[in-house]
């Protein structure tokens, strides 16, 4: 028998890369649209965008973390009282009843932008960048028991695993590059401030959107080498 801290461990750490993901692809989008649609050249990260390439790989990697993660995570865990799914539908559903109740303003800008990335609406955004934060919360667990909302849901997973294991090779060499152009955008991040200090005289600091983006950035590297070195995309069992 397995040891349930182990099993445990295994279940948090795939929840924590699901949630990261998620996160990740919503960053990415935000940032996609601080620079295309509202044209805010200023905003800090947006001098990150040299290349929208390598975050089209970001989100690719993501997505991938999402599958994997799910997949591994897959493990014997007592329940309590309810599925996992339940549980994230009732956080997801009262995060965004409360915002509706006292925050609509807040609400309806956070879904044209869904991350926190609370610097830019002021510092009353951060409670409701931590109900969003709720609601992603809930998203991981309906990703991770998604099989057990219907019958017809679980099909379609099995479905979607029989053609990946046809393209195994292909999966994990897409998923390398997205790990290598996260790594690539926290590089050069961190060139920009070394150059900016050096030549422009500005101490090394980080703000609160660059630093998110960072983390995120390096378990969405992190997680996704993992699971490639694990050889998921390659295994029967994926």
């Amino acid at each position: 028998m397995d040891n349930p801290i182990i099993v445990l461990t295994k279940k948090i750490v795939c929840l924590a890369i699901i949630f990261n993901s998620i996160v990740g692809i919503l960053l990415v989008g935000d940032l996609l649209y601080f620079f295309y649609i509202k044209n805010m050249l200023w905003h800090s990260l947006c001098s990150y965008l040299l290349e929208n390439d390598l975050f089209l790989f970001v989100v690719l990697a993501s997505v991938l973390n999402i599958f994997a993660a799910k997949s591994l995570g897959n493990v014997n865990l007592r329940r309590i009282k309810f599925h996992h799914y339940f549980y994230g539908l009732v956080t997801s559903v009262s995060s965004f009843v409360i915002m509706m109740l006292f925050a609509p303003t807040y609400l309806f800008a956070l879904l044209i932008v869904p991350v926190l990335i609370s610097v830019d609406y002021g510092s009353s955004a951060i409670p409701i960048s931590a109900a969003f934060l709720l609601v992603y919360g809930g998203m991981t667990l309906i990703i991770d028991d998604v099989q057990d909302i219907s019958l017809r849901l679980a099909d379609l997973a099995s479905t979607l695993r029989r053609k990946i294991r046809r393209f195994g090779r292909a999966f994990e060499i897409i998923h390398l590059f997205g790990c290598i152009a996260s790594i690539n955008i926290v590089l050069r991040i961190f060139l920009r401030i070394l150059v900016n200090g050096f030549y422009l005289e500005e101490t090394f600091s980080l703000d609160l959107p660059t630093g998110i983006l960072i983390l995120n950035l390096l378990i969405t590297s992190i997680g996704g080498l993992g699971i490639i070195k694990k050889r998921f995309w390659l295994r029967d069992s994926v």
